[in-house]
């Protein structure tokens, strides 16, 4: 009996003893690794998504812009709250981003970057994303949203101070509105006066950037519900504002708070809207005419302006503006007048940017003088080289 007993110990001694770094007999298998909890999947039509250990998608929900879980009871049943009491995570992802809150039945949840994080009854399989864009309102957990979309209701914030629950009409009431926000869930506005990829509102010393700061973001992963070719940038006095649909985007200063929406009611309701899918492009700029030059011809020898400012004058010489417009309204037969880049007749060197009806000697002819026009430009009849002037180009 003792011998029967020693055999199976000193058996397993062995094993213990003589392959304690797994590599040397084939017979011996390490240990399984363990997935950490929180991992990234790279996704063929979303790119890199979080998962959970087992592979299984985890998901925003655009209700919870607070920062609070607003999926209880059956919602829970179907969008499971996803928890991880010790946390790991691919070498990809930041401890900082992940947080805990507490649920309204007392249990736990993760957060990322202050969304709380969910898996999805319906992905039956590792991988799966069935509930990207369920309800409009869930969305795969991709760890680098650039831009949001939340639901919730507006609390506008007038002038004095006074909060009003507003509509997605801005009128008062109690309504869940679509809104854009950053990844990390900022409400982004825009601005009712502005014009597309046209800032009317940004001082060129950034004094008011405090009340409205510009959107500086790189823009390169949205939820499903947008399209980035929807977004752009405008450049403002040097630096680099994002656009939607040609409005320039802002936040608002007052939002101190995760899922604030104050600006909608600053400093009436309505004059910073929110921004989402339903947004309409941005109004053209209103094209406005700096100088209107009625212009004749003097025979041969000279083209004739008159406006406010001028009276039967010959061949004068122009101080145009860089951005601005101007109007030259032309009666002169057999005189095409020409805006060139050279000075002298003929076709050749016709400085065309910006210039409508080039060459007409009876049409009007429209030039709205470029950023990238040279400092000096000139006039001429296309055939008397004495019909001619000097275009003098400032910023």
């Amino acid at each position: 009996m003792k011998n029967v007993f020693f055999l199976p110990i000193a058996f397993l001694m062995l094993l213990s003893c003589s392959d304690d770094d797994y590599g040397g007999s084939d017979d011996v298998t390490p240990p399984l690794a363990v997935n950490n909890n929180v991992r990234i999947n790279n996704n063929a039509t979303f790119g890199n998504v979080m998962t959970d250990a087992d592979g299984f998608t985890l998901y925003f929900f655009a209700l919870d812009s607070k920062g609070t879980s607003n999926c209880n009871g059956g919602c829970a049943d179907v969008w499971p709250a996803f928890f991880a009491d010790e946390l790991t995570l691919d070498n990809t992802l930041n401890a900082n981003d992940f947080g805990t809150i507490t649920r309204e039945d007392g249990s736990q949840q993760t957060t990322y970057r202050g969304w709380p994080l969910y898996t999805f009854s319906n992905d039956t399989n590792a991988g799966d994303t069935n509930g990207d864009g369920a309800g409009d309102t869930w969305y795969v957990g991709k760890p680098d949203y650039s831009i949001m979309i939340a639901k919730a209701q507006l609390v506008g914030r007038d002038a004095s101070g006074n909060e009003t629950n507003l509509t997605s009409n801005y009128t008062p009431g109690d309504e869940e509105t679509f809104y854009m926000t950053s990844g990390s869930g900022r409400t982004i506005y825009r601005f009712s006066n502005d014009e597309a990829n046209t800032n009317n509102f940004t001082a060129s010393d950034f004094s008011n950037d405090g009340v409205w700061p510009i959107v500086e973001i790189n823009v390169t992963n949205v939820p499903s519900i947008f399209n980035t070719a929807g977004f752009g940038t405008i450049d403002v006095f040097g630096r680099q504002q994002v656009t939607y649909k040609g409005w320039p985007l802002y936040y608002f200063g007052q939002d101190q708070e995760r899922g604030d929406n104050f600006g909608v009611g600053f400093p009436a309701a309505g004059v910073w809207p929110i921004v989402n899918q339903d947004t309409e492009l941005a109004p053209a700029p209103e094209e406005t005419v700096a100088a209107t030059y009625d212009v004749t011809n003097q025979g041969a020898t000279a083209y004739i302006f008159n406006n406010e400012n001028l009276n039967n004058v010959a061949n004068p010489d122009f101080t145009l503006q860089r951005g601005q417009t101007y109007e030259f309204v032309v009666n002169t037969p057999g005189h095409p007048f020409l805006i060139k880049s050279v000075q002298g007749t003929g076709t050749d060197n016709t400085y065309d940017q910006g210039v409508t009806n080039n060459g007409a000697s009876q049409a009007t002819i429209t030039f709205t003088v470029p950023d990238t026009a040279p400092d000096t430009l000139f006039y001429n009849c296309e055939f008397h080289g004495a019909m001619t002037g000097v275009f003098t180009i400032i910023d």
